[in-house]
């Protein structure tokens, strides 16, 4: 069996896990994290500028029509800029820093913004908080905690430095020994002796620490930037409502496509053989005196649709999960299931032997395992069939996804087609927040992998049937 590596599944947007090689690691992070501080600085004099001009121009602005018109196209103005601004932010952030920030949903938020007219679609953006952020994040917080670090990163290199300068000076005499009071007091060597040390003593305690001391400015940069450039975790929350509300609606469908579907199959199968059954029996008892030989043949047919009603009936108990399923997990009942296939097929289970699957997601996968197995031998005309049950990482990066991939060396041609089988599983998919992907040229073969997150809390359909048309 072969073992796959398990994901641990946790949120994008906090800490990021911890990694080895700390002190290592911070000193090949320490240019990338200098050269932001070195870009903030340089950014804090341009936006500097910028907010004076702004301010005089506001100064400017007299209270006349034109005086409001100007203010209100300088708003304006500054509001995109002010996005712009803080997009290169956040772009600089995500260069410098393991933690992402969440992205913003520019959508208009309001039915002004959402006009046929231009001009109405491009003033609506001051009723979109998030502009206003930005620009308070541009005039006020950028510059004074973009200064702060800055300032803080030069001085601690600046002052040890300054003290090993003097400390040499006054040592070597370049320095006269009574330039300053203190130093005639104590002598301009010693002094210089004491600075020396008491600067090289610093100095060396700055750069052991510098890599973790400008790593926690950038750190605070970024947990500044994520509060006011990222996204409202309140927008996530109602797109993910939107998406429960889609994955409800799709998971009911597919429940009462199932339902409707087992309906047909009990009426057209053993509902008329149980009729015919009743049928012969009461003949049977009118000819068992008159005709006891046609009241034997007609008990042999009744005995024979009794039977044939039975293996209908356990054919569509398969839809239901299985006690198998329920005792010993879904690689046993996958085992099962092969077992009574139509085509040979082999199970190739690659899930690794720590990895727990919930019940939900195992009866799940099971029904749609035993839908892909049903529409190989009903449609596929192929000799011979694999499934492989496996995990890997989400493309998210976030939680784990076990897929069934299903392969079989049939004709091809396979597709998504209304009221077949792989219709069924797309929907029943689509209510797990799962996807599915076919390949299946011409001629064969046929590929179809079916991934599941096994993390999601989307509406899981308890206890439903394989879609089988």
């Amino acid at each position: 069996m072969n073992q796959e590596s398990v994901i641990a599944t946790h949120n994008p947007y906090l800490s990021p896990p911890r990694q080895s090689g700390g002190y290592a690691r911070r000193w090949r992070g320490l240019p990338r994290e200098l050269g932001y501080i070195a870009l903030s600085a340089v950014l804090v004099v341009v936006v500097g500028i910028g907010a004076s001009i702004f301010l005089s121009a506001l100064r400017g602005v007299g209270d006349t029509v034109t005086g409001f018109v100007a203010f209100a196209v300088l708003v304006f103005a500054s509001l995109w800029l002010a996005r712009w601004f803080g997009t290169f932010e956040v772009i600089r952030l995500r260069w410098a820093s393991e933690r992402p920030i969440r992205p913003v949903d520019w959508t208009p938020n309001t039915v002004w913004g959402r006009s046929d007219k231009r001009v109405v679609r491009a003033v609506s953006v001051v009723a979109n908080p998030h502009y206003w952020l930005y620009l308070l994040y541009a005039l006020v917080v950028f510059p004074a905690v973009a200064g702060f670090t800055a300032f803080v990163t030069v001085a601690s290199l600046v002052v040890p430095l300054g003290l090993v300068l003097a400390g040499v000076l006054f040592v070597t005499s370049i320095a006269p020994s009574d330039a300053y009071s203190f130093t005639e007091t104590i002598g301009g060597t010693s002094f210089g002796l004491l600075a020396l040390f008491f600067g090289v003593v610093v100095l060396t305690a700055v750069v052991l620490l510098l890599p973790y001391v400008v790593h926690g400015f950038v750190v605070m940069h970024q947990a500044i930037a994520a509060a006011m450039l990222g996204g409202f975790r309140s927008d996530e929350l109602e797109v993910e409502l939107a998406d429960r509300e889609i994955s409800r609606t799709a998971a009911l469908s597919a429940e009462g496509t199932a339902l409707r579907r087992l309906e047909r199959d009990i009426h057209d199968g053993p509902q008329q053989r149980l009729v015919r059954l009743q049928m012969d029996l009461a003949a049977a008892s009118r000819a068992i005196e008159t005709d006891p030989d046609r009241s034997r043949t007609l008990i042999e047919e009744a005995r024979l649709q009794s039977q044939e009603a039975l293996e209908e009936l356990r054919a569509l108990s398969r839809g239901f999960a299985p006690p198998l399923l329920l005792d010993r997990g879904l690689i046993a009942a996958l085992e099962s299931l092969v077992d009574r296939s139509v085509i040979p097929t082999t199970l190739l289970d690659r899930v690794p032997a720590h990895v727990v699957v919930s019940s939900d997601i195992e009866r799940n996968a099971y029904f749609i395992a035993s839908e892909l197995v049903t529409n190989i031998g009903k449609h596929a005309e192929a000799s011979s069939a694999d499934l492989v049950v496996r995990t890997r990482q989400a493309p998210d990066g976030a939680g784990l996804l076990l897929e069934l991939v299903v392969t079989d060396d049939g004709r091809g041609g396979a597709g998504l087609r209304d009221g077949h089988g792989l219709a069924g599983v797309q929907e029943r998919l689509v209510g797990l927040g799962g996807f599915l992907d076919i390949s299946s040229p011409a001629g064969g073969p046929t590929i179809v992998t079916v991934s599941i997150p096994m993390a999601t809390t989307a509406t899981l359909p308890v206890d439903t049937v394989p879609l089988v048309d």
